[in-house]
């Protein structure tokens, strides 16, 4: 790895937006996006915040996990992060994301940032903020959390590495408790598709844990008549009597490799 890892690691997340055709627009769905380039997405709640989530190369298939107590902007972030170790770091074949911040982890933190926020994107975002030379209030971070999916936190130290605010314009956004002004600017923090919207365990979300292609496969065999509505069931961890809940949401997605 290079003397400047996160210069490499800004410079491979341009690129793989390049290679995308993702321009600086938001990537509205980031798991769709990973495992339409092969990777396997298995998202399941673990307690008390001690793992973001994990990369594991199985043979040849890329599998993320992403922990899915954490807020949808987190876990966006996440996935971003881990993609990065199945671009980047296969050789290590597992990897495990907590707290501590060996390089491969720094790296991986720095591809996802620039991957998911692009620096032109927040650049002509902010520049009538930055004109009016106002600074940056919570409410506008906040809109951008919005508009490119992401958490409050990683937006500011995103604008904070990008010069877009100082030091101490950093620190005093974040002592803003983002969620409560959402609620006051009259975003419904509750709404599954919010950045700030914490799962709760329903049928539903049971379902969404397993990777898509798992499931768009379940899916197929049953329409096929190749397995029973029990045994549909069974595979996507739901009653028989939920089935039409989840199915809807379940759309076949082509796989292919990283």
């Amino acid at each position: 790895m290079s003397a400047d890892p996160i210069r490499q690691a800004s410079a491979r997340a341009v690129a793989e937006r390049k290679r995308l055709g993702l321009g600086s627009e938001p990537i509205v769905d980031i798991r769709a996006l990973v495992e339409q380039q092969g990777a396997l997405v298995y998202a399941t709640p673990i307690p008390n915040g001690s793992l973001s989530g994990c990369f594991a190369l199985i043979g040849e298939d890329s599998w993320i996990m992403v922990n899915s107590a954490y807020s949808v902007g987190r876990q966006r972030f996440t996935i971003a992060h881990e993609y990065c170790h199945s671009l980047v770091h296969r050789e290590l074949g597992f990897v495990v994301c907590t707290a501590e911040k060996p390089p491969h982890e720094r790296f991986a933190d720095a591809f996802a940032a620039v991957f998911l926020m692009p620096p032109e994107s927040a650049e002509m975002y902010f520049a009538s903020d930055i004109v009016a030379s106002k600074g940056i209030a919570a409410e506008r971070v906040i809109e951008y959390c919005y508009a490119y999916g992401v958490g409050y936190l990683a937006a500011v130290y995103r604008l904070h590495n990008l010069r877009l605010l100082n030091a101490a314009q950093r620190d005093a956004l974040l002592e803003v408790q983002p969620t409560r002004r959402a609620s006051s600017m009259g975003y419904d923090v509750g709404d599954p598709r919010s950045p700030f919207y914490q799962h709760q365990s329903t049928t539903h979300q049971l379902a969404d844990a397993l990777p898509r292609a798992y499931r768009s496969a379940a899916v197929r065999a049953y329409e096929q008549e190749r397995i029973s509505e029990a045994k549909l069931a069974e595979l996507l961890r739901v009653d028989v009597d939920d089935l039409d809940e989840v199915l809807d949401p379940v759309e076949p997605i082509e796989v292919s490799v990283v």
